[in-house]
């Protein structure tokens, strides 16, 4: 497994974009969310729609990650136009799926931790909220990371960010969920929990 198994991606900007509503679905990887309302959704996502006419076998998908340097982004959503809000944090959401080598679930936490302490290095006063949790997301044993850190932007602003991180384990790869928000503003903790709670996870079999 890649040392960093996974990272947070904030503010991103995405040349077209629509208002999210109703579920997001790929059958393909097996993942289903209700999308959060009123919320931005990127059309610029990693998986080309050619390919989602298709059912894909378990080589198949494991090549796509492969060829995609381990990661795919499935989604992104942001609260705001950028355009529209000129300051402040823009609260976002990303749904990625990364690679993973066979482990048990204990192995898999374990890789997890020792990789989010990367964060450190990373984003500036940098610090866990809390212990790492285990959770079950749609029946699925999983893991959330919490934590916050401070961006500071070239013009002098300085943003106050909070995120937290679920991964899902599902066979020879990870669903992982980044939800970003401000923890002295926009606090988007309620909208958070319920759109988890719609999460499902899993791929149809063939007598589906």
């Amino acid at each position: 497994m890649k040392k960093a198994l996974f990272f947070i991606f904030l503010l991103v900007s995405f040349a077209h974009c629509a208002f999210a509503q109703n579920t997001f679905v790929n059958k393909q990887y097996g993942f289903a969310m209700q999308e959060p309302k009123n919320w931005i959704l990127s059309s610029k996502v990693a998986i080309n729609d050619n390919l989602t006419k298709f059912e894909l076998d378990d080589a198949v998908l494991a090549k796509l990650l492969k060829d995609s340097n381990g990661t795919i982004l499935l989604a992104a959503y942001r609260k705001y136009d950028p355009v529209l809000k000129e300051v402040g944090l823009i609260p976002t959401i990303q749904i990625h799926i990364r690679s993973k080598s066979p482990s048990t679930f204990k192995e898999f936490e374990k890789q997890l931790i020792q990789s989010a302490e990367g964060f450190k290095n990373v984003f500036d006063q940098y610090e866990a909220i809390g212990e790492p949790q285990e959770v079950k997301i749609s029946g699925i044993q999983s893991l959330l990371i919490v934590g916050k850190f401070i961006m500071k932007m070239k013009d002098g602003q300085i943003f106050k960010v909070r995120s937290r991180t679920y991964a899902i384990p599902l066979g020879t790869y990870f669903f992982q969920l980044n939800f970003s928000d401000g923890y002295e503003e926009e606090d988007c903790s309620l909208e958070f929990d319920n759109l988890v709670k719609t999460i499902k996870i899993g791929r149809p079999t063939n007598n589906n």
